[in-house]
Parts: structure tokens; C-alpha cells; sequence
């Protein structure tokens, strides 16, 4: 990481737990006293209490069912639990404040046992206030390591659920455990209370490398309709270019990114899953402009031109010949024109994608954003009334994409056409 930040987090409280006690939160060092919760394995519910009364390490894994990462953790964990034993206990905390309900989690169990044909053994807490109120945390995955004496030794990302990490709180080595130091979402990035918000005029930070305490998303400053600042958090260049890209021309495809760049791979996620998190590691970025609200038009532009004169490369819009597949017309088609009725776009749909009533417009953002397809699309149809379209098949394999335009009387031909395209060039 390029950036080196050093943070004094101070959780400020107490809580009000829904039991109308007051809940005081707990930093890294303090000691959680007797507390009793309820909790489910396999739809049977059972109590327990924390500190562990065999004085296990317990892990509080807090999730939701909407977060990937979380997940994507999951095999790691139950791996980590059948390994470790009797040692440590992995606790799954789904908090209320998630918005994910009992019927919600039950049923994601109930899917993961039909996707990997066992069981996900691990306790479970549902609709969760109280843990959440002693541990408060902005991001989902996060980890709270407590030692069998009750004192709270780590807050984690799931990076660091490792056994040697795991072995070195058993037998209380000297750690390196990096400790997850999440961002309150409605400051700038890395400020504290000690920031004059309503004196700042604007505000820049551009990071390299992936930071635990961030989720891969967005944040959003405005003055009532006014966006006048944006952060864009972990996330591949790429993808960051990609998304201000979109903001100053909306209609505009990752399939017109041109990337001349010496090393192709830092702008990829590598296939292997073992790989990507130290890829994730030194291939994530966090972009954070806040602008004078009476300059919030130029907000994009001041973020593309921060991208180009901090990141190492250079992105701009020219006109390239370059390939590109033509939507022709090979006939006429009565069936194509539509029949009337409300507007419907179910392109996306997985089951039965169709048009009614609808632009041919919809169905070449579509092609654009088709993986089998890969390279622009252009329309030459000359087609300027309403259509109705059917795809069964969908848009997973070029062939039956072909097959289905063909019932319209439409092809998709390989060519190359002169179209503007976004080079991105190294600066070395």
C-alpha cells in the first residue's frame, strides 16, 4: 500500500440495547463480562454464553446474506473450525440492522445445503442487537476475536482468519494480526471529529491497496439533490475508471475500454481463487473528491483527471478503427414491430429475456453488455419504431444469440468500424 495511514478509532457511547439496557461498546483490550445469548444449529435453538465457559477462543463472525464477501468466507471458516477443534469457536452473527430476517437466513442455509450437499454446522445468531452494539462495525465480513477470559484480543477482516493466526492468540505469541479499522461512510475518508466539516471546502485522497475497514462500493456527499462529492472504495482501476466513464457519458461500455499497459494482469483478477485476495490486496484503489457545492458539475471531470495524474496511467477518449460486430437486417420481419401494450425490458432476465413495446436501442445496450460477444456493438438496422423481441435461449452463448436474431430477420457481422473507445496507456 502506498499510503500509510495511522488511525485512533474511539467508539463513542453507550448503546441503548433493545432491552432498554445501556450497552457500553468495547475496544481491542477490554473484557466482556457474563453474557448469555440464544443461538441455532439445524433449526434447533440452543443457549449459550460468552466468555466460553471451557475458555475456547471464540470468533463472532458478522454477516448478512446479501454480502458476497461474507460468503465467499464461509468454506474458510467451517474449514478453519474443523481443523482447529475443541480450540476455537466460530459464532455466525446476522445483526437486525442487516435487514436480513429469520425466514432470510434459514433459507440460506437451507440453499447451501442444496448448492454443497452438507450442512453448514456453525452457530448462528438471528436478528442480532446486542453483539452488534458491543462490537459496532460499518462493514460486513467482520471478525471479533475473544479469548476464553473474555478479553476482546482482535477485530479482523476475513484475511486473517488463518490457523497460525488463529495458534498465535492460543498460546499468546507476539501477533502481527493486522486489526480491520472501519470507516465511518458519512465523513471524508480517514478524518476524525477533529475535522471542521462544516469549514471544509474540498477534499481529495486517492489510495492504493485494499483496505479492510472499506467496503467495494461508493460514497455519496450531498446538499439535498446536489451530489457536490463522491468516494469510490476498493475498487480495481478499471472498474473505477469504468464507473466516472459512465457518469460523463451514460451510454458508455467496458467493451470500448482500450488498455495499452506493459502488465495486462494487474488489471484483471487472476482465475485461480487462492490468488485474488493478495490480488485484491495490491490491485484495489479508494477515490475520494468533495468539491464546493457551487462546483458540483465538474465532479466526474475532477475525478477522471485525478485518476490520470495520480494512478500511473493516462485514460482518454479517440477515435479508433477498431473490431466491432454490425446488427443488419437481412429481411423484413412482421414480427418485430411491436404489437402495443405497456413497455416492458426484461433483457436480464435469466429464465426468459424479451422486449415488449420497447426501443431496439435496449436490446444493443444488451449485446454491450454481453460476455459471449465481448467486443461493440453497432447498430445499423436503421429500425426507428417500437419492437417486440423473444430470447429463451438468452445471451449466454453467441450462437444462439445469432439463432434467435435470425427469427427477426436480423445478424450480427464481424467488421471494424471507426468508434470512439477509451485508450488507457501507462505513463512509464
Amino acid at each position: 500500500m502506498q499510503v500509510k495511514l495511522v488511525l485512533a478509532i474511539v467508539l463513542c457511547g453507550p448503546f441503548i440495547h433493545a432491552s432498554g439496557q445501556s450497552v457500553k461498546p468495547l475496544n481491542i483490550g477490554d473484557t466482556l463480562t457474563n453474557t448469555e445469548f440464544t443461538y441455532y444449529i439445524n433449526d434447533q435453538k440452543h443457549t449459550g454464553s460468552l466468555p466460553d465457559k471451557n475458555g475456547k477462543l471464540t470468533i463472532l463472525d458478522f454477516w448478512a446474506t446479501w454480502c458476497t464477501s461474507c460468503i465467499k468466507a464461509l468454506p474458510k471458516v467451517e474449514a478453519l473450525q474443523h481443523e482447529m477443534g475443541e480450540k476455537v469457536q466460530f459464532i455466525l452473527v446476522n445483526a437486525k440492522r442487516t435487514k436480513d430476517d429469520s425466514l432470510k437466513t434459514r433459507n440460506f442455509f437451507v440453499k447451501w445445503k442444496e448448492r454443497y450437499g452438507t450442512t453448514l454446522n456453525l452457530p448462528s445468531i438471528e436478528q442480532d442487537t446486542l453483539f452488534g452494539s458491543l462490537f459496532p462495525h460499518h462493514v460486513v465480513p467482520h471478525y471479533v476475536w475473544i479469548d476464553g477470559n473474555g478479553k476482546v484480543v482482535a477485530t479482523t477482516s476475513a484475511e486473517q482468519l488463518t490457523a497460525a493466526n488463529i495458534n498465535s492468540v492460543l498460546e499468546k505469541e507476539q501477533t502481527e494480526i493486522t486489526m480491520k479499522k472501519d470507516q465511518d461512510r458519512s465523513r471524508p475518508l480517514f478524518t476524525n471529529n477533529d475535522l471542521p466539516r462544516s469549514r471544509l471546502l474540498s477534499y481529495r485522497l486517492f489510495l492504493k491497496g485494499g483496505f479492510d475497514g472499506l467496503p467495494s462500493g461508493n460514497r455519496l456527499h450531498q446538499a439535498g439533490d446536489t451530489l457536490y462529492g463522491r468516494g469510490i472504495t476498493n475498487m480495481p482501476l478499471k472498474d473505477m475508471y469504468l464507473t466516472i466513464l459512465r457518469e460523463i457519458y451514460p451510454h458508455f461500455k467496458e467493451n470500448r475500454i482500450v488498455l495499452e499497459v506493459k502488465d495486462p494482469s494487474k488489471w484483471k483478477e487472476p482465475a485461480a481463487e487462492h490468488e485474488r485476495d493478495i490480488w485484491y490486496k495490491e490491485n484495489m484503489y479508494s477515490l475520494e473528491l468533495i468539491l464546493p457545492v457551487q462546483q458540483a458539475p465538474l465532479l466526474y471531470d475532477e475525478m477522471l483527471q485525478e485518476l490520470n495524474r495520480s494512478s500511473g496511467f493516462i485514460g482518454n477518449i479517440e477515435c479508433r478503427n477498431i473490431p466491432c460486430f454490425v446488427l443488419t437486417r437481412t429481411g423484413k420481419s412482421n414480427q418485430l414491430k411491436s404489437r402495443g401494450g405497456e413497455t416492458k425490458i426484461r433483457l436480464f432476465y435469466v429464465d426468459h429475456a424479451y422486449l415488449e413495446n420497447a426501443p431496439l436501442q435496449y436490446l444493443i445496450g444488451r449485446l454491450n453488455n454481453c460476455p459471449a460477444i465481448a467486443i461493440p456493438v453497432v447498430d445499423e438496422t436503421g429500425i426507428d419504431f417500437p419492437v417486440d423481441m423473444d430470447f429463451p435461449e438468452g445471451f449466454s452463448d453467441r450462437e444462439k444469440i445469432a439463432r434467435q436474431l435470425r427469427q427477426y430477420r436480423l445478424a450480427l457481422e464481424k467488421t471494424e468500424r471507426e468508434l470512439e473507445v477509451f485508450v488507457i496507456k501507462g505513463q512509464e
